[in-house]
C-alpha cells in the first residue's frame, strides 16, 4: 500500500491491523522445523496475526483442543507423525478452520493430501511448497484476515 503526503514521494505503509478493539486474528503454525516456524510467525505478525507455534503432533493436538484459530499452517512431516494425522484430528474435532499446507513434500503429495483433507470436509485453502514464497503466504494471510473480519471464510481454494 502506498501513501502520499503532500508533494513528497510515495512511501510504503504497513497493512492496517484489526479494527480498534477487535482481537487480532490467530494463526497456529504446525512445523517441526524451528526456522520455518519462526519465518511463518514473522510473516503472520506483519500481516496482523498473533501466531502460536507447535513443534510436534502432540503439541499441535493439545493446542487445537484448547484454542480456536483463524488459520492453521501445517507441515506434512512432523517427526514420527505426519501432517495427515493432524488433519484427521482436526476432522474428528469438526473444525472448519482454514488450513494452508506448507511442506517440502513433492507437489503430488501436497495435492493428494489437500484433496484427502477436503474429502474429510476440511478447509484446505492452499498447498504451498517449501521454501515458501513469503509474498504468496502474506497474500493468503491477508485474504483470510479480511474474509474473517466480514464473516466469510475461504473454502476449498485451489492448491
Amino acid at each position: 500500500m502506498l501513501e502520499r503526503i503532500d508533494d513528497q514521494a510515495p512511501r510504503a505503509t504497513a497493512d492496517p491491523g484489526p479494527a480498534a478493539g477487535a482481537p487480532a486474528p490467530t494463526l497456529l503454525v504446525i512445523d517441526d522445523d524451528t526456522v520455518h516456524r519462526m519465518i511463518i510467525g514473522r510473516v503472520a505478525a506483519r500481516a496482523g496475526y498473533t501466531a502460536t507455534e507447535a513443534a510436534s503432533y502432540e503439541e499441535a493436538v493439545a493446542l487445537l483442543r484448547g484454542n480456536a484459530y483463524t488459520l492453521i499452517t501445517l507441515d506434512l512431516t512432523l517427526g514420527q507423525h505426519g501432517g495427515a494425522e493432524v488433519l484427521h484430528v482436526i476432522a474428528a474435532m469438526d473444525l472448519k478452520t482454514p488450513i494452508v499446507i506448507v511442506s517440502s513434500s513433492n507437489e503430488t503429495i501436497r495435492r493428494e493430501t489437500a484433496a484427502m483433507a477436503n474429502l474429510l470436509s476440511l478447509n484446505v485453502c492452499r498447498a504451498l511448497a517449501k521454501p515458501v514464497d513469503l509474498g504468496e503466504l502474506r497474500r493468503i494471510l491477508l485474504d483470510v484476515r479480511q474474509r474473517s473480519a466480514i464473516g466469510l471464510m475461504p473454502a476449498g481454494w485451489s492448491a
